[in-house]
C-alpha cells in the first residue's frame, strides 16, 4: 500500500495528512528531532512541533530526552485501530440510546408473531398497559371461535373490567345480540359497522392500544404483525373514531 493510500485510510478516521506524513516519516526513520523530522518531509519546523504535538496527545508518538534535545519516536499502529474501536463502541451505544429515547414513533419497531397461543398472549398483555383498547373486525373463521372462546373472553373480560380499561368493538358481521350483549358489559361499547364498511368474507383483525397496533392474519399459519409507533397508532385510532360515527348502534 502506498502513503498516499495510507493517508486516505487515516482521514477516513479523522487523522488530517500532516499528521499521517510525520507518524509515517517516525516509523521509517525511529526516534527523530522535529528539526529532523522536517529535514525528511520538507515541512517547517513549528509545523512539524505542532503535529509532534498533537500525535503525542492521540498517544501515537512517545516524547524523551536524548542527550539533552527532545526527541520522538512512533508508537504501535495497533493504538489506532483500539481508539477506533472504542469510538465505534460508544457510537453504537449513543446510537441504541437514541433509539428508544429520542425517536420513539418515527421509526416503527415491525415483527411478526405465528400461532393462535400468540392472540391469547397479546389480549392479557394488554390489560397490563391498563389503557383503552380498540378492536375492529372479527374475521369469522373456526380458528377465531376456539381462540375467542366464551371461557378465556369471560377471563378477559372480567380482568379488564376490575382494571376499568374501556373497550371499543367495531364489527364486521354479528348477531345484533351478541353485539348488544357486549354493550352490556361495563367499560364496554360495540358496534356494528354500515354495510359498504363489510367484508364479504373477513380474514383480518386489528387491535390498537397505546403504541401498539397488532395485525392479525386469519390464514393459515395464522400472522399477527405487531408495529410499536405511536404516530401510526394515532393514523389507526383517527380511522376508527370515523368509522365508529357511521356505525350502528345497537339497543
Amino acid at each position: 500500500m502506498t502513503d498516499e493510500l495510507i493517508i486516505k485510510a487515516f482521514e477516513s478516521v479523522g487523522i488530517p495528512k500532516m499528521q499521517t506524513t510525520v507518524y509515517l516519516d517516525l516509523l521509517k526513520n525511529k526516534e527523530s528531532s522535529a528539526t529532523q523530522v522536517s529535514k525528511r518531509t520538507k515541512m517547517h519546523r513549528a509545523n512539524v512541533y505542532d503535529t509532534l504535538t498533537k500525535l503525542k496527545e492521540r498517544n501515537l508518538v512517545y516524547l524523551s530526552t536524548k542527550e539533552g534535545k527532545q526527541v520522538f519516536a512512533a508508537l504501535p499502529t495497533d493504538l489506532i485501530l483500539d481508539e477506533e474501536k472504542d469510538r465505534l463502541e460508544s457510537l453504537k451505544s449513543a446510537v441504541d440510546y437514541i433509539k428508544t429515547a429520542y425517536v420513539s414513533g418515527q421509526t416503527p419497531k415491525v415483527y411478526i408473531l405465528e400461532g393462535l397461543k400468540v392472540i391469547k398472549s397479546i389480549l392479557f398483555g394488554l390489560l397490563e398497559k391498563k389503557l383503552d383498547i380498540w378492536i375492529y373486525g372479527l374475521a369469522e373463521n373456526e380458528s377465531v371461535i376456539k381462540v375467542l372462546n366464551d371461557k378465556l373472553m369471560h377471563s378477559f373480560h372480567i380482568e379488564r373490567i376490575k382494571k376499568h380499561i374501556e373497550l371499543k368493538m367495531l364489527f364486521y358481521k354479528l348477531p345484533d345480540e351478541e353485539i348488544k350483549t357486549l354493550s352490556n358489559l361495563k367499560f364496554t361499547e360495540a358496534r356494528l359497522l354500515p354495510k359498504n364498511q363489510q367484508s364479504k368474507e373477513s380474514q383480518i383483525t386489528q387491535i390498537v392500544c397505546g403504541d401498539f397496533v397488532y395485525i392479525t392474519l386469519w390464514i393459515h399459519p395464522i400472522y399477527t404483525i405487531v408495529i410499536e409507533n405511536d404516530i401510526l397508532a394515532k393514523e389507526y385510532l383517527n380511522l376508527y373514531d370515523i368509522l365508529w360515527d357511521y356505525s350502528k348502534k345497537i339497543v
